[in-house]
């Protein structure tokens, strides 16, 4: 019998094994990641985490996430929250707690529960705008704007710990186009490695609605590295202004910059629930 845990952040569904315990190995397997998460043969996720012992003492655990299409994601805003609720409900209540990651190590703290929701807030880590020097992005003098049905869109491109592009739209667009512009820009050529892509419609420099296409996955209910990276390109373009709350299908995120005396800042803060 294998034990799993199955959990959700703003509806963005996970299957967590625990792998301080036992060994998970095979079904890291992408073939055996597809089944999982298919709705039909499997349980049905949006993707699968496990939680590894960490690498460094100074940290509580490794978080590996891979989506439903087998690939693995470097970092999950919303599945590090439910990694961090399985860690703080199994063995000691740490705050923060230090995740390690494939983009970086990563710090949870918890805010609290409430009618058996917790809430987490996490140090999304500093954004970076060069997504060509990490081989995510051909040159952006051939990367934008990119032409689609006669439509052109100018993407800002940042990561996050995952590579993101997000559009500033002018005016709504239907579900389906941007289900059939999603998986055109996921694979297009200017992203050799596939990308994210953030829909954005900005209802005031504090507030936006975004829709989510995430790299392996396809049009899921939230995204938490894509509502920071929808903050951090907002922020860096002046369409918004800090504090930002950002909504989506499965819910709401609010996000935040810290800033010092020192006139820099804190990591990014990512602050929702994991049910």
């Amino acid at each position: 019998m294998v034990w799993f845990q199955k959990m959700h952040g703003l509806g963005n569904h996970f299957i967590l094994f625990d792998e301080t315990v036992e060994d998970f190995s095979f079904l890291r397997r992408k073939e055996n990641i597809r089944m999982l998460c298919d709705v039909s043969r499997g349980i049905g996720a949006d993707g699968v985490g496990f939680v590894q012992k960490p690498l460094s003492r100074a940290n509580q655990c490794k978080m590996r996430l891979f989506n439903s299409d087998g690939s693995e994601a470097e970092m999950c805003g919303n599945g590090i929250r439910c990694v961090a609720h399985h860690y703080r409900s199994h063995f000691l209540e740490h705050d923060p707690i230090s995740i390690e990651t494939l983009g970086g190590v990563r710090k949870i703290f918890y805010q609290g529960c409430k009618t058996g929701i917790c809430f987490y807030k996490v140090e999304m880590g500093k954004p970076s705008f060069d997504l060509e020097k990490t081989g995510e992005l051909v040159q952006k003098k051939n990367a934008a704007p990119l032409s689609w049905n006669g439509e052109l869109y100018n993407p800002v491109y940042v990561n996050v710990g995952n590579p993101h592009a997000v559009i500033f739209l002018e005016e709504p667009i239907e579900h389906d186009t941007i289900v059939s512009l999603g998986a055109w820009l996921e694979t297009h050529p200017n992203h050799p490695r596939r990308i994210n892509i953030e829909f954005v419609e900005t209802i005031s420099q504090n507030e936006v609605k975004v829709s989510v296409w995430e790299r392996g996955c396809g049009m899921t209910q939230a995204c938490g590295t894509g509502a920071t990276a929808v903050f951090a390109a907002g922020i860096r373009n002046g369409k918004l202004k800090n504090p930002v709350v950002v909504h989506m299908p499965g819910g709401e995120l609010s996000i935040s910059l810290q800033v010092l005396l020192t006139g820099s800042y804190c990591p990014f803060l990512l602050l929702k629930r994991a049910a």
